[in-house]
């Protein structure tokens, strides 16, 4: 119990070393944001965060009827499809409309079904309480719902309880990042030590649901945050050398113009920070469960035969988690790899194009923070199964290197 106290107070104190850090850091690195969102803040610092969100209101509808229609205007006519639209939330709830297929009102060219359910955007036209309205896209709640639902049933039909565990700290951690994480960066605060503090909490809170609140969840925790910073360190150096903005796409900009209070390069290293914990708690949790085992079917084994041991272990699941996230990030940026197409098959254009860069670094340098997981958690489960036995207890040892077997 004295263990895990003191385990806990570690906790505490090197994520608030982490924070205090994080939040002095950035300063430094920040201050070179680019020309553009400085200038909109200097000429709308007054604006306050997301007012721009407020023109319009996005509400859900259904399509009744499709039937085809022409619209004339002054270089002629042309047929368009008109879909009645009932109204299912928002001011005009129960009401039915018409929109027609085109650019003004169908501006991404959907072509919705009699049945299907869909987004509008509504304008308000005047006071006297007409709208404009557009179809903005499919409603998508409902396919999300199950494919969340069987991604559970999946989870708890193969591991049982500790698939119920782990889905459950998987909700936790989407609320956490829905209610918590993400309105203290639309408030406008370092998005940097917000991300540390709640990574680490989160990352020790995983841990303890699947393999028990004891010391292997505060030396995953600090093992995966140690290797986090390592590649937000990093990644530091190569954002402000390669004069990376966090603007790299034409929505960045105007996104970012229109919320001046928000700094697009500290949630660019927050994005990195989040993106790096997530795949380095899977390598410290295995570290830490193998140093664990080792201890107790050697007892006697010395720190750096432990030491050694888990070293080991660490390096052969990063070798595969590595390839995992470069294959994950290229998966992501097929698209983004397709533009250079776009440049005359210019390499020099290509590589030097914002996404590009803004994608190799936030990788690689995940990647190098993967990679500073292994020696820091080796280090630090070494060093607590020499001074207090095994991380956890047997059953949670061995249930977790199951689960990764």
């Amino acid at each position: 119990m004295n263990l895990r106290i003191r385990g806990n107070k570690t906790l505490i104190t090197v994520l608030t070393c982490f924070f205090v850090f994080g939040w002095a850091l950035p300063s430094f690195a920040q201050e070179n944001v680019s020309s553009t969102t400085t200038e909109a803040a200097a000429s709308s610092t007054a604006t306050p965060v997301f007012a721009a969100g407020q023109e319009g209101l996005y509400e859900r509808g259904q399509v009744i009827s499709v039937r085809q229609g022409e619209k004339t205007d002054t270089t002629g006519g042309e047929q368009v499809e008109i879909y009645g639209i009932r109204f299912l939330s928002g001011p005009l709830k129960g009401e039915t409309r018409d929109v027609e297929s085109s650019v003004q009102e169908n501006p991404y060219g959907l072509k919705p079904a009699i049945g299907n359910s869909v987004v509008l955007f509504m304008q308000q036209a005047d006071e006297a309480g007409s709208w404009h309205v557009y179809i903005d896209s499919y409603e998508r709640r409902a396919a999300m719902l199950w494919l969340f639902v069987a991604f559970f049933i999946t989870l708890i039909l193969l591991s049982g309880w500790q698939g119920m565990k782990v889905g459950i700290s998987i909700v936790i951690s989407i609320f956490v990042i829905g209610f918590v994480l993400i309105p203290l960066f639309i408030k406008g605060v370092n998005p940097v030590p917000v991300a540390i503090i709640l990574m680490g909490l989160l990352t020790y809170l995983a841990s303890g649901l699947s393999g028990g609140w004891n010391k292997k969840a505060v030396v995953t925790a600090l093992g995966t945050m140690g290797g986090a910073l390592a590649g937000y360190l990093l990644s530091i150096v190569f954002v402000e050398w390669a004069h990376v903005s966090g603007l790299s796409t034409e929505e960045d900009r105007q996104f970012f113009l229109s919320n001046p209070m928000l700094n697009p390069r500290g949630l660019l290293f927050a994005g990195i920070i989040i993106a790096a914990a997530g795949a380095a708690e899977d390598v410290a949790v295995s570290i830490a469960s193998a140093a664990s085992e080792i201890k107790r079917a050697k007892p006697h084994a010395s720190f750096k035969e432990v030491f050694s041991s888990a070293m080991t272990v660490g390096k052969d699941h990063m070798g595969a988690l590595s390839n995992t996230l470069i294959f994950a990030y290229v998966g992501a940026s097929l698209t983004l790899l397709l533009q250079y197409t776009q440049f005359g098959g210019s390499w020099l254009k290509f590589i030097n194009f914002d996404s590009v860069v803004e994608e190799i670094i936030r990788s690689l340098t995940g990647t190098i923070g993967i990679a500073f997981t292994v020696p820091i958690t080796a280090l630090l489960s070494a060093w607590v199964v020499m001074h207090g036995g095994p991380l956890a207890g047997k059953a949670s040892e061995h249930e977790h290197l199951h689960q990764h077997h």
